[in-house]
């Protein structure tokens, strides 16, 4: 009988175990999993905006992720790149959350070691936007206006031409990438690059 309570004993101390080990797993795997990145991809990235010239941003910026944490939209990540000197640096993904063109552009203001200065919106220079016409749809007779529409500062940025072909107006695109990220085409028609510093 002795034996018998044994086993049971042993029995459910293994079924506690498993369970324990099955409600552990998540959490370690939560607790072990490295803060979000934007992964580098392409062979540019996208600085947040108000910010400095890149030369100037990299002796500047502190790495301190005060705006990463300020963003409300989450678009400012830091940067995963093999150059040490670039790795950590904030850095806008926009296919994956572009600049949503807060209305407190809270970032700017956070910024601690002035890598990032605070413009008034028309005066952000994140990117222009270029457009491939040959994957655009309104090239290939469909009607889209999807980065018309979603763009935040309207047709002084974005717009169609006489031939219904999409212009983006250098004057007035921020670079926010709205219109990358809104855009159905895979890949994308519509393309935010940085602007030369």
């Amino acid at each position: 009988m002795k034996k018998q309570d044994d086993n049971s004993s042993q029995n459910r101390r293994m079924f506690f175990q498993s369970a324990l080990l099955k409600i552990a797993e998540p959490i370690s795997e939560f607790l072990n999993t490295p803060l979000q990145q934007v992964n580098q991809t392409e062979d540019f990235f996208l600085r947040p905006p108000g910010s400095l010239s890149e030369h100037e941003f990299l002796k500047a910026c502190h790495r301190c992720n005060y705006c990463v944490d300020a963003c409300p939209a989450d678009a400012i990540l830091p940067l995963q790149h093999e150059d040490i000197n670039l790795r950590g640096t904030p850095a806008i993904d926009s296919n994956h959350q572009p600049c949503v063109v807060c209305s407190s552009l809270v970032c700017m203001t956070v910024c601690p070691s002035g890598a990032l200065q605070p413009v008034e919106v028309h005066e952000i220079a994140i990117g222009l936007a270029e457009v491939n016409h040959g994957l655009c749809l309104n090239s290939q007779g469909i009607n889209c206006r999807h980065c018309i529409e979603m763009c935040p500062i309207g047709e002084d940025a974005i717009q169609r031409d006489s031939q219904n072909r999409i212009k983006v107006d250098p004057e007035g695109c921020i670079g926010c990438g709205v219109c990358q990220y809104e855009c159905p085409t895979d890949p994308k028609s519509i393309v935010v690059k940085p602007l030369a510093t």
